[in-house]
C-alpha cells in the first residue's frame, strides 16, 4: 500500500512539474509573440508607411453609400487620394533612396492636383440614381484593400528597408485606386469624374511601373 502511494505521489509530482514545464513554455511562446508584435508595432521601416494607409481605410469604411455612383465614387477617391499624399510624404521626409524621393514629389504634385479636381466636381455633386451593382462590386473592392492591411497583407510582405517598403505600399495603393476608378466606370455618369477615372487608371499604371523600375536600385 505504502508504495502505491508513492508510485500515485510520484505520478502527481511529475504531472506538476510537466504542467509547469508546459506553462512556462506558453508563457515564454506568448512572450516572444508579444515581442515580434511590438517590434513589428514600432518599426520605423514599416509604421509611418502603413499607418496613413489604414487611417485612409478608416475613413473609407466610415463613409456611408448613397448607392449613387458618381457621388459614392467621388467621396472615396477623395480619402484615397488623400492617403497617397501621405504616403507620399513619408518617403519624401524618410526615403534614402534619392530617385524614389524624386519620384515621390513628382507624384505628390499630381496628387495635390488631383486632390484638387475631385474637391471641385463633389461641389456639383448629388446623390440621386443608386445602383446596387455598383454598390455591391465597390464594397468587394474596399473589402479587398481593407483584408491587405490586417495580419498576413502587405505587412508581411515588408522588409527593414523603408524605401524598398514604400515602392511596395505604392503599388498596393495604384492596384486599389485603378480597381475602384475601374468599378466606377463601369456605372459612372458624370463626365468630369468619369474622365477622371479614366486618367487615373492610364496614369496609376505608368506610375506604378515607374515604381518597379527604380526598385532594383534599392538591392
Amino acid at each position: 500500500m505504502k508504495t502505491l502511494h508513492t508510485t500515485i505521489f510520484a505520478w502527481s509530482l511529475a504531472a506538476l512539474l510537466a504542467g509547469g514545464s508546459l506553462a512556462a513554455c506558453a508563457q515564454a511562446t506568448t512572450g516572444a509573440a508579444t515581442t515580434a508584435s511590438t517590434t513589428a508595432a514600432n518599426d520605423p521601416a514599416k509604421v509611418p508607411l502603413l499607418t496613413p494607409m489604414r487611417q485612409m481605410m478608416d475613413k473609407i469604411k466610415k463613409l456611408q453609400p448613397t448607392g449613387d455612383p458618381d457621388f459614392d465614387y467621388a467621396f472615396q477617391a477623395k480619402i484615397h487620394t488623400q492617403g497617397e499624399q501621405d504616403l507620399l510624404k513619408q518617403e519624401i521626409q524618410s526615403g534614402k533612396d534619392s530617385s524614389l524621393k524624386q519620384m515621390a514629389q513628382s507624384l505628390l504634385t499630381t496628387a495635390q492636383s488631383d486632390a484638387n479636381a475631385i474637391d471641385e466636381t463633389i461641389k456639383q455633386l448629388k446623390p440621386s440614381r443608386p445602383n446596387q451593382a455598383f454598390t455591391q462590386q465597390q464594397s468587394r473592392n474596399v473589402q479587398a484593400m481593407a483584408l491587405k492591411l490586417q495580419q498576413g497583407g502587405t505587412e508581411d510582405k515588408l522588409t527593414t528597408d523603408f524605401d524598398k517598403n514604400f515602392v511596395t505600399v505604392l503599388l498596393d495603393h495604384r492596384q486599389d485606386a485603378i480597381d475602384l476608378a475601374t468599378t466606377y466606370l463601369q456605372y459612372g455618369k458624370n463626365s468630369t469624374l468619369r474622365d477622371y477615372a479614366q486618367k487615373l487608371v492610364t496614369k496609376a499604371q505608368t506610375e506604378m511601373t515607374q515604381a518597379k523600375a527604380a526598385l532594383p536600385k534599392q538591392n
